[in-house]
């Protein structure tokens, strides 16, 4: 179990955030029960052999990303058989898993997209991330504003980002880093109302820091009164992996929704988000 957890340590932890909460857990080791201990044991073999077929997956066409939606699922019933009601939701175990997986099923599209754009230094990146929304600037009087004014970020938590940190300097006032989405993804394992309130809230935030950030929420189920038509708000989609608006039901993940997914993003990563002259030449319309 030690030289697995040592595999995992190696990772880039702040992108495999599952193989994160492996590493934490075996570190709080003592303070898990015998039923928990046990569980982990099992758990972490069927985890190591899952990313290790992840990893010899190369491509994101559909043929790949049924293979990855195979073994996700694999993934997904040995856990609900193994660990259900072993940790409790606020460890976040399970959900960290949909998360991870965003990263797995990107990493070599945006690769690709690096090499095409000659992205030598790095500067696009993807993972969970504090995503900017919007810079403030304060100060204690007018002497001081003039003088040395402070700069701040607002942020929000985002489960997945494609993203580009950009340092802002400011003659008068400190260097901040803001991580841009590109686009955005709120990972989940079920959405309800509540959920999404709080996600037409967040799209509206970053939307106003970047206008074409791609908003997206993923999730498994989707639990909103079907008469709830969220396209009056600025999320761009929802995708529903289970195809199901209950979780009584049990539905495989759908690798088509997956692919929808892959495109969307593509798509959007490689089309123009700014040419109005174009626009207006071929269609008469601005937006």
């Amino acid at each position: 179990m030690e030289q697995k957890l040592s595999e995992l340590s190696r990772l880039d932890l702040t992108k495999y955030i599952h193989a994160a909460n492996y590493v934490q857990k075996y570190r709080q080791w003592t303070k898990l029960t015998q039923i928990q201990q046990d569980a982990f044991a099992s758990q972490l073999n069927s985890y190591v052999s899952y990313l290790k077929s992840n990893s010899r997956i190369k491509g994101f066409d559909f043929k790949e990303i049924s293979e990855r939606t195979k073994l996700l699922n694999g993934y997904y019933d040995y856990c609900d058989e193994n660990f259900k009601n072993v940790f409790t939701s606020q460890g976040k175990f399970r959900s960290t898993i949909l998360e991870e997986f965003l990263v797995i099923l990107f990493q070599d599209l945006v690769e690709n997209i690096k090499e095409d754009i000659n992205d030598q230094d790095d500067k696009l990146q993807i993972g969970g991330i504090q995503a900017y929304t919007n810079l403030f600037f304060s100060a204690r009087n007018l002497q001081d504003f003039i003088v040395a004014p402070n700069i701040g970020i607002n942020v929000k938590n985002q489960d997945f980002a494609i993203y580009r940190p950009i340092t802002i300097n400011i003659e008068t006032a400190d260097r901040v880093l803001a991580n841009i989405p590109i686009v955005s993804i709120e990972s989940k394992t079920y959405m309800d109302k509540t959920m999404l309130e709080g996600s037409i809230a967040t799209a509206e935030k970053l939307k106003s820091g970047n206008p074409y950030t791609l908003f997206l929420i993923v999730t498994e189920t989707w639990e909103v009164d079907l008469s709830v038509d969220p396209a009056y708000s600025r999320i761009d989609q929802i995708f529903v992996l289970r195809k199901s608006n209950t979780r009584q039901v049990r539905q495989p993940i759908h690798p088509e929704v997956l692919m929808h997914l892959v495109d969307l993003v593509n798509l959007h990563l490689h089309r123009n988000w700014s040419d109005v002259g174009h626009k207006l030449r071929t269609d008469g319309m601005i937006i």
